[in-house]
């Protein structure tokens, strides 16, 4: 029987930076007797939209890393991917139910409000939304936020307490952990060391320089927000928008964000955050978990607004989303051009000519996007 470490989330509290660390550092982990299963990171992507009843992916897939587990002969395993936070209380016991040869722990990871907020809307421009940011701050803190789709994308992701509630039903309290992303300015590498003491493993035996899944500066997360509207008129296939979220964005417009704004909390929503943080910390507490962290941590501090720094996106100045743009087609153009001299080497290697360009006759209709 081993320990299985189930990572649900929650969406936007360093997931994939854990994720890396951890896929980076397999080999380690196997020293240590513990499983990474999956032979790769969309094995484990798959294997968990298998759990979901996913019409696409199979509930083979999920089985697929039940069956790595049960044959594996080290102490543990872990498995991190946020979809596991959007199982329904019958998927979670269906997860549970197929990994009962096993002990399963439950890790939530969770983030203040006030920069969960910023952050997710974000988040949610780069998946093809052309929502503006005051109209998202506006609808997931009106007073029945499940009426609107605003109110709807966040809670559904960062409701902490909501998303537990499920596997408080099956495991044990002491087997439900909630680790709490350390506050801004807190020592580099301590979100780290909590996700490790959670899962029981020694954190010096990893690289956890890694960075991934980057917040873009508010410029760029702006400029994606046009470009998702014009992706709606263009209806982009789903390939185009993995690759606009992957490449322009994750890639290329992420590494512009020190020469951009930082985009914050605006200042009038600061009490309601304040509020809702502590009912959020008590309806955590109220479920007993083992907590990794401090509680406290999930109360806001609110940064003041400073130079660099921006509470509305949409009011910045057209100079800095031209900037923001150029860089990101800059980008493009260069990794076209080293994908172009890639494919005409092998060409020349194969002894064929390169073949020729696609072309697109769509046309675009840019504009600043729907409310």
């Amino acid at each position: 029987m081993a320990t299985v470490h189930l990572h649900i989330g929650a969406f936007k509290t360093g997931t994939s930076f854990i994720q890396a660390v951890l896929m980076n550092g397999r080999e380690e982990l196997a020293d240590l007797g513990v499983l990474w299963p999956g032979r790769d990171w969309q094995s484990v992507v798959q294997g968990v939209q298998g759990l979901r009843d996913n019409r696409k992916v199979p509930y083979e897939k999920w089985s697929d890393l039940v069956n790595e587990i049960d044959r594996w002969h080290g102490d543990s395993a872990i498995i991190s991917m946020e979809f596991l936070s959007l199982l329904s209380d019958d998927q979670v016991a269906a997860c549970v139910q197929s990994l009962d040869k096993h002990r399963i722990k439950v890790i939530l990871t969770a983030r203040d409000l006030g920069r969960q907020i910023p952050a997710q809307w974000q988040e949610s421009v780069q998946n093809s939304s052309s929502w503006k940011y005051r109209d998202y701050v506006d609808g997931l803190t009106s007073m029945a936020p499940a009426t609107n789709r605003f109110g709807r994308h966040f809670w559904g992701k960062q409701d902490f307490a909501a998303i537990l509630k499920p596997w408080t039903k099956v495991l044990p309290a002491e087997d439900v952990v909630v680790v709490t992303v350390p506050p801004s300015g807190a020592p580099k590498g301590l979100l780290w060391e909590r996700f490790c003491e959670s899962v029981g493993i020694p954190p010096e035996q990893f690289d956890s320089s890694i960075r991934a899944n980057e917040s873009l500066g508010a410029a760029s997360a702006e400029v994606m927000r046009y470009v998702s509207a014009a992706a709606e008129d263009a209806k982009i296939s789903d390939a185009t928008k993995r690759n606009l979220k992957k490449v322009v964005s994750k890639d290329i417009l992420a590494s512009h964000k020190s020469e951009e704004p930082t985009l914050l909390l605006p200042p009038e929503y600061e009490e309601w955050t304040t509020k809702r943080s502590r009912t959020m910390i008590d309806d955590i507490a109220a479920l007993h978990p083992t907590v990794v962290g401090d509680l406290e941590d999930l109360m806001p501090v609110y940064a003041p607004e400073r130079a660099n720094t921006t509470t509305d996106p949409s009011a910045i100045a057209t100079e800095q989303l031209m900037e923001a743009a150029a860089y990101g087609i800059l980008g493009m153009s260069k990794k076209a051009s080293r994908r172009a001299a890639k494919r005409k080497g092998r060409d020349a290697a194969a002894g064929g000519a390169a073949s020729a360009p696609a072309t697109s006759s769509g046309r675009w209709s840019l504009r600043r996007g729907r409310s």
